[in-house]
């Protein structure tokens, strides 16, 4: 049974399209239709005839040439057979499977014509006739095999003595008439269902490629505008359902002076000029592995540990905030300067309503983060107790003192200054060097906690 299977799938496994996709002309797609058949083809071509070679001598031992006919179609399919098994072959197949139908209607008008067109040859030049729609050749083509055929037969017949006296002959004749017109009918017909098949296919093809790229659009503003992991779960489900994170971290950051600014600048030039500082801090956000979140006029907001949890999220927004910070000393001073907050605990994260939906953040994490800006100094990157206990073993650190805060009462806040001198690789303290990937690799790890970590002996979270 395997061993069948697998000669099936040498005969019919040609029919892989190389390079993939559907064919652009319709050439090309009666090419493939033509590779599909080419060796089943050969090997019907090359062992049909086998049978008949007694028969002929039986009948016509005076007809040797007969001998050497059916001889040419086994070694014509033999060679269509070898021909399949090149590399190349694909590429040429409608003109090798084209040759072959030359050969066979040739030799059987031949031969048929040979012996005056008696019944029995007859009969088989008939049923070779109508093989011809099933070639996937062009029209004109198959026509053209039709008409070859028949004056190969007349001229040899007729130079043989063939006639069609009688009643009996012309019955014969009858029926070769008929069988020419039905297969040129079906030749036209056969070609119109492909040409059908193939605009079809051809339309689906292109309908599908749009689909993909169109989904591919898709599917990159998903990820635009949502987390990757949120953006999955979306397509996937319909829905994203809310999460309630153990921990993570939140940055607000705000421009000084923009109200004053938004004032006296036109609407165009201040959209543009807030678009050129979020894009840069996008940018920088990925780096850091942080996740943006929304902004709010001036204010950008950004979380780390979302929507994957992750150990390092405190020394994650730190490092973006320091970033942020120094990417608007660097640029033209639009404003009077930025003030970030930086705040630790847990939340719930997820999407709300079925229209113009947005990842978000809930929580009293995200309330005291927000207080933590405003509560800031132009410049600084105001953090909270929770964060500097998280943080304190890679960034350097000021203590302001407990600072009421509306509605919260007294917070203890910090500054953050810098990376700890050992762990900068520059001079101002902003990107870190190897040492501090080390530590932080023993964070994400939870092999290593640095010293004096009120954390060391608790679990870590998610």
């Amino acid at each position: 049974m395997a061993g069948a299977e697998k000669a099936l799938m040498w005969l019919f496994g040609a029919g892989e399209r190389q390079g993939g996709g559907y064919p652009e002309t319709f050439d090309a797609e009666l090419a493939f239709q033509s590779w599909k058949i080419l060796r089943i083809s050969g090997l019907i071509c090359a062992l049909a005839w086998l049978p008949y070679l007694r028969l002929d001598a039986a009948l016509h031992p005076e007809l040797p040439s007969l001998f050497l006919l059916r001889l040419s179609l086994t070694f014509a399919g033999a060679l269509t057979i070898a021909f399949s098994l090149f590399p190349s072959a694909q590429r040429h197949a409608a003109r090798a499977l084209f040759a072959l139908c030359v050969c066979l209607e040739g030799a059987t008008g031949l031969i048929t014509g040979l012996t005056s067109g008696k019944s029995p040859y007859l009969g088989g030049f008939m049923f070779v006739l109508m093989l011809v729609p099933l070639a996937p050749v062009r029209r004109r083509y198959a026509w053209g095999l039709l008409g070859g055929a028949l004056l190969v037969f007349w001229v040899t017949g007729l130079l043989a003595g063939m006639d069609f006296e009688g009643p009996e002959r012309s019955y014969a004749l009858q029926d070769l008439s008929a069988a020419t017109l039905v297969s040129g009918v079906f030749v036209h017909l056969s070609d119109r269902l492909r040409r059908q098949g193939w605009a079809k296919g051809s339309t689906i093809q292109r309908q599908s490629e749009e689909i993909a790229r169109d989904k591919g659009k898709i599917d990159s503003l998903l990820c635009n505008i949502l987390p990757a992991p949120i953006a999955s779960e979306l397509t996937r489900e319909g829905s994203v359902k809310p999460v309630f994170h153990e921990e993570a971290t939140i940055i607000f950051a705000d421009f000084v002076g923009f109200t004053a600014k938004a004032a006296i600048m036109p609407p165009e030039a201040l959209v543009a000029m807030l678009d050129a500082y979020f894009c840069r801090f996008d940018a920088i956000a990925d780096r850091s592995g942080v996740e943006k979140l929304k902004t709010i006029g001036d204010a950008y907001m950004a979380a780390a540990g979302l929507p994957s949890p992750t150990r390092t999220h405190a020394v994650d927004a730190c490092l973006f905030a320091l970033r942020i910070r120094r990417d608007v000393e660097a640029h033209e001073a639009h404003f009077q300067g930025v003030r970030i907050g930086v705040h630790s605990g847990p939340l719930m994260a997820g999407m709300v309503g079925s229209k113009k939906f947005a990842y978000d953040v809930w929580g009293d994490t995200v309330n005291t983060a927000s207080r933590m800006e405003s509560s800031g100094e132009l410049w600084r990157i105001n953090v909270s107790r929770t964060t500097y206990d998280r943080v304190k073993g890679f960034f350097e650190l000021s203590a302001r003192g407990a600072v009421s805060v509306k509605g919260k009462g007294e917070l203890d806040m910090y500054f953050l200054d810098r990376i700890l001198p050992e762990l900068s690789r520059d001079e101002r303290g902003v990107e870190p060097n190897e040492e501090f990937w080390e530590r932080y690799r023993a964070l994400q790890s939870n092999v290593l906690v640095s010293e004096g970590d009120p954390r060391k002996d608790e679990p870590q979270t998610r």
